[in-house]
């Protein structure tokens, strides 16, 4: 069953299409399942760039999924409401008062910046040594998956390497992997999802995690996966499904996890 649990659309401050379009084209690709996840970037009025961004409309955006899960009622694919909940430590209260006041199906906790810091900008590392950069990273991922605001799937794990400019930007070395295993121990615990996701343009890579992170989260006994796009046109919805879905059989998976009102669904995967 073909799913995608991650995507932006205009409502998103990067996302470049209507909502309308890229629901349109996830239904003319066939999936079964597609979450909108608009960037709740709160974590950027840390780091001195909400100014710049533009902010989620949350009312507007639900108003605009509950009008086009009218106009496809009874049809595929399942069109779920969600967010990327951007984390840094600032913002956990917030999240906490306003994350509930929406019905979502699904949550994605994903981390973009680093002690106000944005890892998307090349001079985020200038200077700066990766194992102290990689480290600190994972040590705020660790932190993120501990927050008691509800979410549902961890996102891009590996997001430090999309834009790093080290000759070598691979997580998968032993300087990292006590950090790597307290991670998926803590996901695990808490029976979180890791999403693969495949917006990833480095010409060494082609999704995150990275396949060894993934055969380690699956031998530490990590069964939820779900497949991520994290499409911001809509052509780029589903992108490289078909060879992120025989990697996870590869690996040992069968299912996806898909979330709907935050209970998650096991959906194979083919």
């Amino acid at each position: 069953m073909k799913v995608d649990s991650h995507s932006h659309s205009a409502f998103s401050h990067d996302g470049r299409q209507p909502i309308e379009e890229l629901v349109a084209e996830a239904k003319r690709k066939g999936l079964a399942y597609y979450a909108v996840t608009e960037h709740l970037d709160r974590d950027y009025k840390y780091c001195r760039k909400e100014r710049f961004l533009k902010q989620l409309n949350l009312r507007r955006y639900a108003r605009a999924v509950e009008k086009l899960r009218e106009k496809y009622a009874g049809e595929t694919p399942y069109v779920a409401f969600g967010v990327e909940a951007g984390y840094c430590a600032e913002t956990v209260k917030w999240y906490e008062e306003n994350l509930p006041k929406y019905d979502f199906d699904v949550i994605v906790n994903s981390i973009h910046t680093i002690h106000g810091g944005d890892a998307y900008f090349g001079k985020f590392f200038k200077g700066r040594d990766k194992d102290d950069v990689y480290l600190e990273y994972l040590g705020l991922l660790i932190d993120s998956v501990k927050v008691p605001y509800r979410y549902d799937v961890v996102g891009h794990i590996g997001y430090i390497t999309r834009y790093a400019g080290y000759p070598d930007v691979s997580l998968w070395e032993p300087q990292y992997s006590d950090k790597i295993d307290e991670l998926f121990e803590e996901i695990i615990a808490r029976d979180k999802t890791v999403e693969i996701n495949t917006h990833i343009r480095h010409p060494l890579m082609r999704y995150l995690p990275e396949r060894p992170l993934l055969e380690r989260y699956y031998a530490l006994g990590g069964r939820n996966v779900t497949f991520s796009s994290d499409a911001h046109v809509a052509e780029d919805i589903c992108k490289r499904y078909d060879e992120v879905a025989a990697l996870v059989k590869e690996i040992g998976f069968t299912e996806w996890t898909v979330y709907k009102k935050g209970e998650p669904y096991k959906v194979p995967v083919n």
